[in-house]
């Protein structure tokens, strides 16, 4: 059958948009990146710069960003449980998990957190500029000693949960951390910086995360030689 070219023009257009997955603001901001980065490439030669350049600018002429993509197919879902053993009490571990502002000393994927109150408080997530993401938590239980849960406020960017449990080891002056993590992008607000952030919010990085709460806890500082054996097993 014949077609006509305003049909396969529509044609076009529509698997143009169905192919994008970025926002206008988006690949704006990829394309002016992307020929930063280009500008600086050329004058030091350097391929690094003009690969990552030329990355940018084609994301942004294409709408097309495969980490995103991903995400969706996936829900753009974080979910992570781990368990670790700590050589102190419960009240002492318990004590540094209550006061938020200490998560970003092991959390990498965290650049801060600031307690407004007993409750509420403001977290900004640790990811490349130029993008940004930030988002207000409250403190939904809270068990000293025992358990402490949080989440986003209602409104935020990205839909976040933690609960961290404490429970003693029998016979000795340890205590099991178990910690779950949920990271999820609301519907339809998949954006480059919620999508930088769960790529960062991996099994392994958690993992590692938590040995270097672990040192933080029984050495009181975190840990300065890499590839240390660990001391613990992390399921």
């Amino acid at each position: 059958m014949h077609q006509s070219r305003s049909e396969t023009v529509s044609a076009q257009a529509e698997a143009d948009a169905t192919f994008a997955n970025l926002s206008a603001v988006e690949r704006w901001l990829s394309l002016a990146a992307g020929a930063a980065l280009l500008g600086v490439a050329i004058r030091r030669r350097s391929i690094p710069f003009f690969l990552g350049g030329g990355a940018l600018v084609l994301r942004g002429a294409s709408g097309f960003c495969p980490v995103c993509h991903v995400l969706r197919i996936r829900g753009a879902t974080v979910e992570i449980e781990k368990t670790i053993s700590v050589f102190r009490p419960p009240h002492e571990v318990y004590a540094i998990w209550r006061n938020l502002e200490n998560l970003p000393r092991f959390m990498s994927h965290l650049e801060s957190v600031t307690a407004a109150d007993d409750k509420r408080s403001h977290w900004v997530a640790r990811i490349p500029t130029p993008a940004r993401l930030e988002w207000d938590a409250v403190i939904t239980e809270d068990r000293e000693n025992e358990s402490l849960s949080w989440q986003s406020a209602p409104g935020s960017d990205i839909e976040h949960a933690g609960s961290v449990y404490f429970r003693a080891v029998p016979g000795r002056s340890a205590t099991e951390v178990r910690v779950a993590l949920s990271y999820k992008a609301p519907a339809g607000i998949v954006g480059a910086a919620v999508a930088k952030l769960l790529s960062t919010v991996t099994d392994h990085q958690i993992k590692e995360d938590l040995r270097c709460f672990k040192a933080i806890v029984e050495a009181g500082e975190r840990p300065t030689t890499a590839g240390q054996p660990a001391g613990v097993t992390i399921h």
